[in-house]
């Protein structure tokens, strides 16, 4: 992930339950994690080995949507 960008994500939580973050930005980065920030404002860690799938949001200035890279 890196920082300011928008992304999807899938990542389990325990042993076995996957969550998953939809538009969600990537505010700080450290050793172990991200912090990502929903659209709501509210945030979350989640720990780098955690990550399953990672999508990133590319947004379309002319038509104002969102499309996956």
């Amino acid at each position: 992930m890196q920082i300011g960008k928008i992304y999807n994500v899938a990542f389990t939580v325990g042993r076995y339950e996957i969550e998953y973050e939809r538009n969600v930005k990537c505010i700080k980065k450290t050793s172990q994690s991200y912090r990502v920030e929903r659209m709501d404002g509210t945030t979350r860690l989640i720990g780098h080995d955690c990550i399953i799938e990672l999508k990133e949001i590319v947004e379309t200035a002319s038509f104002g949507a969102a499309s996956t890279k």
